[in-house]
């Protein structure tokens, strides 16, 4: 039987058999459980078993999926999660487009790939769903929990490159070494060197799928710390793990979102940054690894580096395919198509072109399709976000990083870290908060005291008259 929350009633009363007072942060109810425990196995499957495949009629299928959608089911059915509305027409219509324009497509060409068509909106859907309001005041133990299973990654990796620049340990795929091939994604970049020639392997805490998203995944977790104004601590830890990636995507993702978050917070908190920056930024480049990430800065302008790879070539074939095929632009060159042309690409010239999500998106089903699948992403994600800094980074990374349109392994982290939480204002509420005690601490100064001035008053006179 499905249980309805009131919107005026503190969280958990109708469960706890309480008073009806809010019991504070540290108390949890059956439904605080269910959504703790919801988030913490999305967050794991994305982290520790993010390599991890479901065998499923040829293709793999993330683990992922499997835990969000039967997540969401268990907690719909409980009433913890509520239908997004605006985002589920929104939804429904960019679906629509995308069939109709790779219907067209099939219709015209002969070309299509049915998988990646049908993995649309089989992943993009959970994002239509968000938590009652009574679940909000969860928001921050979700961030707390991902940062903190962040943090070990980040051990995990200052060890990985600590040990192998010490000579102490050879790198090792324990994942691959250990766990049936059958049972994990291929295709992806997991392990490969700093720097061609060195036997030192990129850090990748071993879970991840690549080096660039695991350096993605310490820089979400990077901002959730700065956010939440978290201990400083967590922030170098981040820093050094992020710098033993090597990933440039890692470390651009860092910089938008801080600078996004230096426009929020204003020119105290910039200050404070730009000074950490300046402190850490020569500490970083005086080691071997800061070094290879600068010689990196300007290989956008060299055709083979992956730069170049991501950012310049991938909208290079596209406005190639819209000048062979002009209603391309309206209609897009058919789902899978950018894979298609990728693999290509790999077997002639042996260079991995990566398409972004969106590059991805455009070039599959048109600039239509992809105007109204963004209008649902702003609404599922970014619109009233608890943490917009995090829901914008996390847009501009799965956009123009990574080719995560089709990659839950990688989107999903903005479930538990947005769109489940749409209509909370945490981080609004948060920096309100901040304020308001800086406020209350000033001191407060008290008016000059003028001096006293006496005046004489003349006695009255018996008969009242002066």
């Amino acid at each position: 039987m499905t249980t309805s929350y009131p919107l005026s009633r503190p969280a958990g009363d109708h469960e706890s058999g309480g008073s009806g007072r809010w019991r504070g942060r540290g108390s949890t109810t059956r439904a605080d459980r269910r959504v703790l425990a919801f988030t913490t196995t999305l967050l794991l499957s994305l982290t520790l078993l993010q390599r991890f495949g479901v065998p499923l009629g040829g293709v793999q299928l993330s683990v992922s999926v499997l835990v969000a959608a039967g997540g969401l089911a268990y907690l719909l059915y409980h009433g913890d999660v509520v239908e997004n509305r605006a985002a589920t027409r929104v939804f429904v219509l960019a679906m629509t487009a995308c069939f109709l324009c790779a219907g067209v497509v099939l219709v015209r060409s002969g070309y299509g790939g049915i998988t990646s068509l049908v993995y649309l909106p089989v992943i993009w859907v959970v994002f239509a769903f968000r938590l009652h309001p009574a679940r909000h005041h969860l928001y921050e133990r979700v961030l707390e929990r991902f940062e903190a299973i962040m943090l070990v990654f980040a051990g995990v990796g200052v060890a990985q490159t600590a040990a192998q620049a010490a000579g102490a340990w050879t790198y090792v795929d324990y994942v691959l070494t250990y766990v049936p091939k059958a049972l994990l994604f291929t295709g992806y970049n997991t392990s490969y060197p700093i720097q061609y020639g060195s036997p030192i392997i990129k850090a990748n805490g071993f879970a991840f799928l690549e080096p660039s998203i695991y350096a993605q995944f310490l820089a979400m977790a990077l901002l959730s710390v700065l956010v939440r104004r978290a201990a400083w601590w967590r922030v170098l830890l981040l820093v050094a793990a992020l710098v033993c990636a090597i990933s440039g995507t890692g470390l651009l993702f860092a910089a938008f979102g801080v600078a996004l978050l230096a426009v929020r917070r204003g020119g105290r908190w910039t200050a404070r940054i730009v000074v950490a920056v300046l402190v850490l930024v020569p500490v970083a480049l005086a080691t071997p690894f800061g070094a290879i990430i600068a010689d990196r800065a300007g290989e956008t302008s060299e055709t083979n580096s992956s730069g170049s790879l991501r950012f310049v070539q991938p909208y290079q074939r596209i406005l190639d395919s819209w000048s062979e095929d002009p209603l391309s632009i309206l209609v897009g060159a058919g789902a899978g198509r950018a894979d298609d042309l990728a693999d290509r690409i790999f077997q002639q010239t042996g260079l991995p072109i990566n398409f972004s999500g969106l590059a991805k998106l455009v070039m599959e089903y048109g600039v239509l399709s992809a105007v109204l699948f963004g209008c649902f992403v702003a609404l599922a994600v970014v619109r009233r976000s608890p943490a917009p800094t995090l829901a914008w980074t996390g847009i501009f990374a799965n956009a123009f990083l990574t080719g995560a349109l089709l990659q839950p392994q990688v989107l999903y982290v903005l479930v538990p870290l947005s769109s489940l939480f749409i209509g909370h204002r945490f981080e609004a509420e948060l920096t309100a908060a901040r304020r308001a005690a800086r406020r209350a601490e000033r001191p407060r100064t008290e008016e000059p005291t003028r001096p006293a001035v006496a005046v004489t008053v003349p006695p009255a006179a018996p008969n009242g008259l002066r």
